[in-house]
């Protein structure tokens, strides 16, 4: 697009956005808890010295949500994804990563003027307003929280300090767009396959992580203490345990495999550079960081989540993670056969969908209902959206909260209902053996007054326009030729797609023929 062309979106973004300017308060007070045994608010460790240290973390103190006031509302949780659009030039208004130009041929579809150039910001208005009705008590986050590439700067040198381009991502992408009603919500969350650096692995992605321990125009709302890690939430009745996983597995290859679209690759990172402090260390070591990363993962869901299961410590166990069970298909079904997961969320996939409880073919994990919320508009949707935003190509869902049932609404960019799904309680397979205990001690944390202020071609034409600030891939698939590359592009649209599944599957299964992956880890 020209330069003229974005001046104009600029522009109408600006007025639109201001519209919800009225909805931040001028100055923020601190929020304070003491005296509050359990209060609604997750509380991270002491600042560690990289984003590893707390991989695995499962002692945080829970959080609570009562009904300690006159408010009786139903508690609602928000699911937002791929949502951190681009801020060209000095521009304070984020807009989606074009991905459906004539350029990305797989994916070009007509420019839809009023939603496509300022999507990010229409599905943040429609949140605001539903927020306002709504007893929300935090945001589920299924990354990709800044394209293209992730957040400006390099892994390890800015975990403490953020420089200024990464300062405007945050204040103008994320504090300044989740105002209002959504200000004072806590944000818990996963990173995605452009948080990396999509197709190298050097982007500040640790500092997703740290900025857990606030920065320079924080409002402490934002939470992610480790790329893996469980978490507690108390209701008046029920506790829900929520796992967070690290799925960028799916988008590592050897340094040589599909430039475009791999983590590892070599092309975007010719001089070999590495995450000095915590990993990848080179493009050759890449894809075993995040082997064994995953390797770890598995273990420690096996572990936690027999504990959860076999001493019924929770009513609810949700998983949440960067990309759909489509990727990994085998392993996800056999953990949430054994240990009964009731959801399964993610994004990576641009679109908004939600899988029923055995709806099948499109739900393959059975009992487990499937949350896709890849619609934030951080770039643009896989189909034409209509810019009333009669579509599921933009938006967010909404989790209504209770002990017998979890119901689910995806809403749209136009703040529309598009569809609602009533989800009950999965019961795991009767336990054969009884679960180890803990192998490990995790740190006991103090809590203290914290201030809140509140499938596709292989793309290598996708990085062409340097003025994206190209570092992601924006096909969002793992194919390997041309022709399954077609046939994943269309999977979500085929109401037949268990085929598509399966080839995903076998797909994966020789990617780890040719790169050595274990099988174990499809």
């Amino acid at each position: 697009m020209s330069t003229a062309g974005r001046s104009k979106r600029r522009g109408n973004l600006a007025g639109l956005h201001a519209a919800f300017s009225c909805l931040v308060s001028s100055g923020l007070a601190q929020r304070s808890f003491e005296g509050v045994e359990c209060p609604p608010w997750w509380f991270a460790p002491p600042r560690p010295d990289d984003a590893m240290k707390y991989n695995g973390i499962t002692d945080l103190k829970p959080a609570c949500f009562n009904h300690t006031s006159n408010d009786t509302r139903p508690h609602s949780v928000y699911i937002i994804g791929d949502w951190g659009g681009i801020l060209y030039g000095g521009s304070t208004v984020p807009v989606p990563a074009d991905h459906r130009a004539k350029k990305f041929k797989s994916h070009h579809r007509d420019f839809v003027q009023g939603a496509d150039d300022n999507a990010q910001v229409k599905v943040a208005i429609a949140m605001k307003q539903h927020a306002v009705a709504d007893r929300v008590d935090y945001v589920l986050n299924v990354g990709d929280n800044f394209y293209w590439g992730g957040l400006a700067g390099m892994c390890n040198e800015a975990f403490r300090d953020f420089n200024p381009q990464s300062r405007n991502q945050w204040i103008n992408a994320y504090e300044n767009m989740y105002n209002g009603p959504l200000q004072d919500k806590q944000w818990l969350g996963v990173l995605g396959n452009h948080d990396f650096g999509g197709w190298n692995y050097i982007s500040a992605w640790d500092q997703a992580i740290g900025y857990t321990w606030g920065a320079e125009g924080s409002t402490w709302r934002w939470f992610q203490p480790a790329l893996y890690y469980k978490t507690t939430a108390h209701y008046e009745d029920f506790t829900i345990d929520y796992f967070f996983v690290d799925t960028n597995i799916f988008d590592a290859f050897d340094p040589n495999q599909d430039p475009m679209h791999n983590i590892c690759g070599q092309k975007n990172n010719p001089e070999n550079k590495g995450c000095t402090k915590t990993g990848p260390f080179n493009v050759w070591q890449c894809k075993w960081w995040f082997i064994n990363l995953w390797r770890k993962q598995v273990s420690w869901l096996h572990m936690h989540l027999a504990i959860t299961t076999h001493r019924k410590l929770s009513d609810w166990q949700i998983l949440v993670t960067h990309f759909p069970p489509l990727w990994g298909m085998a392993q996800w079904q056999g953990l949430c056969d054994k240990y009964g997961i009731d959801i399964f969320i993610a994004g990576h996939v641009h679109n908004q969908q939600l899988w029923g409880q055995n709806e099948w073919p499109k739900n393959q994990l059975g009992n487990t209902a499937v949350v896709i919320s890849g619609g934030g508009g951080g770039i643009t949707s896989e189909s034409k959206p209509n810019k009333e935003g009669w579509d599921d190509q933009y938006g967010f869902v909404k989790m209504q909260l209770s002990k017998d049932e979890i119901i689910l609404r995806q809403i749209s960019h136009g703040a529309q209902l598009r569809r609602e799904l009533r989800v009950y309680k999965r019961f795991p397979a009767p336990p054969t053996t009884t679960p180890p205990p803990p192998t490990q001690t995790q740190t006991t944390l103090t809590h203290t007054t914290v201030p809140t202020t509140q499938a596709q071609k292989s793309n290598h034409e996708e990085h062409e326009d340097e003025t994206d600030k190209s570092s992601g891939d924006e096909s969002d698939s793992h194919s390997h030729s041309k022709k399954d590359d077609h046939d994943h592009e269309e999977h979500h649209e085929d109401p037949h797609h268990k085929h598509e599944h399966e080839k995903v599957t076998k797909e994966r299964r020789l990617a780890d023929g040719q790169s050595e992956r274990p099988e174990e880890f499809v």
